[in-house]
């Protein structure tokens, strides 16, 4: 039997309703030939099952109805064992997922991110008008072919060979203390120019840049400084702003080399550092970064930047040691509890 090969969606502008989103294949239009794009054991965990998710034209779909087109092979064999190990580790806490493997973490999340800009493919950008197109257009989906095809790895053997990081994503996994009123346990963010993403789901708290590896290379020293300790929600958001500010000012074009073979697919990742002499990060105004926190947070631009040009931070002590808050207090700490 030959070795399965790359499926080209997005070069082909191949998407349906009815063709699998992960190999091309025929699949019914049904429900038995679709993917959730948020697992159904992590929608039973944290009740989301009929709750709304809020898509970008301001269309509200029930967490259960965020489904693509899927085939059997893909759903049953590629896709299913990776969901049953997250489940797992999940459950046994956030030191197990984050000693996962990095490559079979990467397409757990990944999923999530692409099946998300898949389902809007198939939705209207204004509901009161069907003909002014689709949220996300098939040359939208251009700008993510290189996930596409990572995301395949779940079912064509690749090899990856990146000089900045082992995946060809920044990916980091933090321990986050739950809250306890349930409603307050999920959150999802992303921010699909920039191919970020944030998840928190109870007690574990996972970041992920899909930049080759970047941030990774350029921000471990930041994020691994917070990993191992109990963190509260509001310190976990605070890391997803910095991770979502660090990929806006992102400043290379990574240079991306895929070769073939009977053996699998070699998918290389230039250096970064050497593609340019400017940095591979800029910098960022306070007032950029207050905006990010007030997403993340929910405070008011007097909370996040109380003084013109300095930023609040929940991180750390006015001494630079690391913070530990306490739950003790909900939903949340006050802002005033903060260093700036």
């Amino acid at each position: 039997m030959s070795k399965p090969s790359l499926y080209n969606a997005i070069r082909d502008h191949d998407f349906s309703e009815t063709t699998c989103f992960l190999c091309g294949s025929a699949v019914e239009n049904n429900m038995k030939s679709r993917e959730h794009v948020f697992p159904k054991w992590l929608l039973h965990h944290f009740g989301l099952w009929d709750k709304p998710m809020t898509l970008l034209n301001g269309t509200r779909l029930a967490y259960r109805q965020l489904v693509i087109p899927c085939c059997q092979t893909c759903n049953n064999e590629c896709l299913s064992n990776i969901e049953q190990e997250v489940q797992e580790r999940f459950i046994a806490g956030a030191a197990e997922v984050a000693s996962m493997d990095r490559g079979r973490l990467l397409v757990w999340v990944l999923k999530i991110f692409y099946g998300l800009l898949y389902r809007e493919l198939f939705l209207s950008l204004d509901r009161r008008e069907p003909g002014a197109g689709n949220i996300v257009s098939a040359e939208d989906m251009e700008q993510f072919q290189l996930l596409h095809l990572i995301l395949q790895s779940c079912r064509v053997p690749m090899q990856f060979s990146i000089m900045e990081s082992d995946i060809p994503a920044s990916l980091f996994v933090f321990e986050v203390q739950e809250p306890a009123n349930a409603d307050l346990r999920f959150d999802y963010k992303d921010d699909i120019a920039n191919r970020t993403m944030y998840l928190r789901l109870g007690g574990v708290g996972i970041l992920a840049a899909f930049d080759m590896g970047a941030q990774t290379f350029a921000g471990t020293s930041f994020f691994s400084r917070y990993q191992g300790h109990p963190l509260h929600p509001v310190q976990f958001g605070e890391l997803g702003a910095n991770l979502f500010m660090k990929a806006r000012v992102f400043n290379r074009t990574p240079k991306v080399l895929i070769g073939e073979s009977p053996q699998g697919v070699n998918f290389s990742v230039l250096s970064m550092a050497g593609l340019s002499s400017t940095p591979v990060f800029g910098t960022w105004e306070a007032e950029d970064m207050a905006e990010m926190l007030m997403f993340f947070l929910g405070y008011s631009l007097e909370e996040v930047m109380p003084v013109e040009g300095r930023n609040t931070t929940w991180l750390e002590n006015s001494d630079g040691n690391l913070r530990f808050i306490s739950m003790d207090t909900l939903p949340w700490i006050t802002p005033t509890e903060a260093c700036l």
